[in-house]
């Protein structure tokens, strides 16, 4: 009998949703992550499809954090060429057991749209980021007019129950509490994230336009 783990029609989706969304932001990604290095923090990894841009003399040591079981069964073999550089932590956030100050940097990518509390989930890796250490980060957000505004609408109560993922996000309200981030004095800003589309995918175009940044952790008050 196969040990492989199959995945449910819904689980299917949500696969396919992260790859193509990956394939979607390799330029974003490349340009994004040229500076992260050292301790590196990856929260909510999916299938570590990141290893394609981590895997550098740089990066001395990732961890990529994924409650999905299946996910991360799949993540940790995408990470085992790495060897020792690279490990899985199956479980939340708020679970892992690391001191304060324990990374240089830390990632999210298309993470804020699908957790239940994105406010703690910012704060917990603020903690977990050393004086001076970065985060960096690409999310998608509503759409504010147009026809995709529409869609998203509509759609978003759907698209949550079969991906869990909210078409429309919106990451600044959490990433802009008080005291964490050197940018975010005067109102935080986030870049447009360049696209590499090669085809039209309805589920990609209900997740844009995307946004990317990196933010570095504040000093005392």
């Amino acid at each position: 009998m196969s040990d492989v783990v199959k995945l449910g029609r819904f689980e299917k989706i949500s696969r396919r949703v992260l790859i193509d969304t990956s394939k979607m932001l390799k330029d974003a990604k490349t340009e994004l992550f040229n500076d992260v290095h050292g301790k590196v923090l990856e929260v909510g990894a999916g299938i570590g499809v990141n290893v394609f841009f981590l895997d550098r003399p740089e990066v001395t040591h990732w961890t990529a954090i994924e409650p999905d079981l299946k996910l991360a069964s799949e993540c940790r073999r995408m990470l085992s060429k790495m060897g020792e550089r690279a490990s899985v932590f199956e479980g939340y956030l708020h679970d892992l057991d690391e001191p304060p100050e324990s990374y240089d940097c830390v990632i999210f990518t298309t993470l804020l749209c699908s957790v239940p509390n994105p406010d703690e989930i910012v704060r917990d890796a603020h903690r977990l980021l050393k004086p001076g250490g970065k985060m960096y980060l690409i999310e998608h957000t509503g759409d504010k007019f147009g026809i995709r505004a529409g869609i998203q609408v509509i759609a978003k109560i759907p698209w949550k129950l079969i991906t869990g993922c909210n078409c429309r996000n919106n990451p600044i309200p959490s990433l802009s509490q008080e005291g964490l981030w050197e940018e975010a004095e005067g109102g935080l800003k986030m870049e447009p994230a360049p696209l590499r589309v090669k085809r039209f995918s309805p589920m990609l175009e209900l997740l844009k336009p995307f946004v990317m940044t990196t933010l570095t952790k504040a000093g005392p008050l």
